[in-house]
């Protein structure tokens, strides 16, 4: 006799030991410093963080939801005191406006300069219209165009005076230009009178001209380098007045900030450029009422003033950046455009910071899989590691796209850690398929998703709970529903001896609970309120489940739960839609019938079977050959199909359910349609574990319930399976009853002998099976195909040789 399993009910649900929780509520609990059993992931993360060398950024790998940002984001805010961040600005290049010079200063000494800046910015506004309208400004202004104008009259009256000793009159025609005209009378000529001159008097009159005209350029010329140098002397006065004022205000920058060379030698270019565009400072008309008023204030501020990009005056150590949307421009910055009289113009006060440029100096963290989804972002993050620096350059020029090169800013200086978050799947295809990710993202954090079920984990979880309920700001938790909540943390990754780390997903519960509890209005979560949490999610999501499930209710999708049929087995699969999923039986049958050994896997053959189930085929192949046909031919054709099956099937958890319908049709032996299974199996024949084993025996239990319990029925899982079962209270309270039963096997014989009722049957010594055994009428019918099949090749024979 084959010894079978059958389970009680305590082996169905680990329940959590609440005599271990010294607790009444969570309110009592002290809070927990971090996030409980990521001991190996800390190390990991505190050395990348810690390191120094080229490439030593970080990857912390783990499930969305599990906690690596809360983790990493704590670290880093317990140690950022370890450096300072720095404030970075862009200065005005006065001798090359398009290549801006960047500086780093002391955290709080850009805000400081751009403070300073404007002050004396502004004071000049102030200070030199006024100096330059004084009396002392004016007075010197008049000598020097009282000196040009007298030079004029005294230049343009020797002309005058030689054309009027030649009788010839000097005219100012209308655009400002000289002609010379014959005089009569102290009047020009006209043209009529001039021609009723005499002859030789006419040309002696043209040549006198002639003579004017040469001396009256030799005057323009005179007056122009005159014009030219009282220009030079009002230049110089210029500067004379504005340069006392300038170096008084340029000297309270310097004095400010006397141990930086680099502003030194910016307030030294400042200078220059401001006495050279003094004239900036003053309006258009000096003699204007309100002479201040008139000048732009912002466009001469905007030029001398720093382009502080970043600002990290009220940061406390290093910098910590969290970019959830790194986009190339969001991580390396742009220089801007502004539309200026129907054009695009920029200067170094349209340079914008990046991620980077915020997180210089301390931590930039990014989601890898936003960070992949974004147009070259991946690309230009990699070049600013490796470079070590930041550079404003345009993906259109980055990749030899469309644009215009109008600014080359001084690149940044980058010294800073990346930190990576994203799956596993994400690290081993990066790793595998992207050389230079090797070099740059040296350190992986490896997020542990589970955590073994002892006294000691449990209190600690316990005070997960408490510390999130306190972030969070719920209801505090009664010590049952605490015990509830770690229960349903080992039943969302299939395991009654481990429990998930997935915080979200625990934050959501608690979140979902506390809308409960204080539906209720009361004052603390109770365990009522979880189960009612996980009630309610599975009722918004249950359309789908519901609608299947009617198809068998009235017939139409056929399953037999309680006779007895040859070829035929309630196999068992999972489906899951959105957050919901569910357990689904499905008739598996299996004919065969005299042929040279093809087992046809008709999902396969309409192309809805996927690899793993076409291996789950073969093995099955294997173990059949190697059982009942060692030494001979097996003579067979079989054919196994989920009937109303019609969508794809892949996985290797029906083997043993195709195994089991297959031999039952060879055998010709009925299997009880009572009992469902699930199980994959190896070519020895041997019941290995799989996945969804709490959602396949609901989902058959719900079948039978709707169908109609006869107290028969049950589902066969591998024993391996056993450590998995965390089941709904409804499944143990059947089996308690005996109204439902669960069976776990280790091999397809104890599998076959729970199906069918009948010994399965082992080889004697000379390979024959006990008379009556199962194994026995699977040899018998195989026996009758080899002897048809040798009658046939001896028929063939005999006609041959006729």
């Amino acid at each position: 006799m084959v010894e079978t399993t059958q389970l009680s009910s305590k082996q169905l649900y680990q329940h959590c030991d609440t005599h271990s929780l010294k607790f009444d509520s969570t309110a009592e609990l002290d809070l927990l410093p971090t996030i409980i059993g990521q001991s190996r992931a800390l190390e990991s993360i505190d050395f990348g963080v810690n390191i120094t060398g080229n490439g030593y950024n970080l990857f912390v790998m783990g499930a969305a939801g599990s906690g690596k940002y809360t983790l990493v984001k704590r670290y880093l805010d317990e140690h950022k005191n370890q450096s300072k961040a720095n404030d970075w600005a862009y200065l005005n290049n006065f001798s090359e406006s398009g290549k801006p010079s960047v500086i780093s200063l002391e955290a709080g000494q850009g805000k400081q300069l751009h403070h300073d800046i404007e002050k004396v910015i502004k004071q000049l506004s102030k200070d030199l219209p006024h100096v330059f309208d004084d009396e002392y400004y004016r007075g010197r202004m008049r000598s020097i165009d009282e000196e040009s104008r007298k030079h004029r009259v005294r230049l343009f009256g020797i002309l005058q005076k030689e054309a009027d000793r030649q009788g010839i009159i000097l005219l100012r025609m209308q655009d400002n230009s000289y002609a010379f005209a014959a005089k009569r009378d102290g009047e020009a000529m006209t043209a009529d009178d001039f021609e009723q001159l005499p002859v030789d008097e006419q040309e002696k009159t043209e040549h006198a001209i002639a003579t004017l005209h040469e001396d009256l350029q030799h005057t323009l010329l005179e007056l122009g380098e005159w014009e030219r140098d009282n220009k030079a002397k009002v230049t110089a006065l210029n500067e004379e007045v504005a340069t006392e004022v300038i170096s008084g205000q340029v000297t309270i920058l310097k004095n400010a900030y006397p141990k930086n060379k680099q502003l030194q030698s910016y307030f030294n270019a400042m200078k220059k450029d401001l006495i050279n565009n003094v004239s900036s400072f003053l309006p258009a008309d000096l003699n204007a009422e309100d002479i201040i008023s008139n000048v732009d204030d912002n466009a001469v501020l905007r030029r001398y003033q720093i382009n502080l990009i970043v600002d990290n005056h009220d940061i406390d150590g290093a910098p910590i950046i969290y970019e959830n949307l790194p986009s190339h421009q969001s991580l390396l910055g742009c220089v801007e455009n502004m539309a200026m009289m129907g054009a695009l113009i920029t200067d170094f006060s349209l340079i914008k910071a990046g991620a980077l440029h915020r997180a210089n100096g301390g931590y930039l963290i990014l989601d890898v899989e936003q960070l992949l989804m974004q147009p070259y972002a991946w690309e230009g993050l990699k070049r600013a590691l490796q470079a070590k620096e930041v550079r404003f350059d345009a993906v259109e020029q980055m990749y030899n796209l469309a644009a215009t090169v109008s600014l080359e800013p001084e690149p940044v200086p980058l010294d800073l850690k990346v930190i990576l978050l994203g799956d596993r799947e994400l690290y081993y295809q990066l790793y595998e398929h992207d050389p230079e990710f090797a070099e740059l993202f040296k350190v992986a954090a490896d997020f542990e998703e589970k955590m073994q079920r002892t006294t000691e984990n449990d209190a600690l979880y316990a005070r997960l709970i408490a510390s999130t309920v306190q972030s969070e700001g719920l209801l505090h938790l009664e010590r049952d529903a605490v015990a509830k909540v770690i229960e349903e943390a080992a039943r969302s990754i299939e395991e009654s001896q481990e429990f998930s780390l997935h915080l979200g997903r625990m934050t959501d519960l608690l979140r979902e609970s506390n809308y409960w509890a204080v539906k209720r209005e009361v004052k603390q979560i109770a365990r009522q309120d979880v189960i009612q949490t996980l009630n309610s999610r599975e009722q918004r999501n249950d359309r789908v489940k519901h609608s299947l499930y009617d198809d068998i209710r009235r017939g139409i999708t056929l399953i037999d739960v309680s006779s007895e049929q040859v070829g035929q087995v309630n196999a068992l699969s999972v489906l899951s839609v959105g957050e919901l999923s569910f357990g689904q039986p499905s008739r598996l049958t299996a004919r065969c019938r005299f042929g040279d050994g093809d087992i046809v896997d008709i999902e396969r053959e309409v192309e809805l079977g996927g690899d793993l189930h076409s291996k789950g085929m073969l093995i099955m192949s294997g173990y059949l050959g190697s059982e009942y046909a060692k030494n001979k031919p097996l003579s067979m054709s079989a054919s196994l199909v989920f009937e109303q099956n019609y969508g794809e099937v892949d996985g290797d958890s029906a083997t043993a359910a195709e195994l089991c319908a297959l031999l039952s049709a060879i055998a010709e032996l009925p299997l009880n349609q009572s009992l469902a299974i699930t199980g994959s199996m190896n070519q020895s024949g041997e019941i290995q574990a799989i996945g969804g084993v709490n959602e396949k025996i609901e989902g058959f239990y719900d079948v039978c319930k709707l169908v109609g319990m006869t107290g028969k029925q049950g589902v066969i899982i591998p024993k391996s399976n056993i450590q998995h079962l965390m089941l709904k209270q409804d499944i143990i309270d059947a089996v308690e009853t005996k109204q439902f039963y669960i069976h776990a096997v280790d091999n397809i014989e104890q599998a076959l002998q729970l199906l069918s009722g009948i010994e399965i049957g082992r080889k004697d010594d000379n390979g024959d099976y006990p008379t009556g055994s199962f194994n026995a009428a699977v040899a018998a019918r195989l026996q009758q195909w080899i002897d048809v099949n040798k009658h046939e090749k001896e028929s063939d024979s005999d006609e041959s040789d006729s």
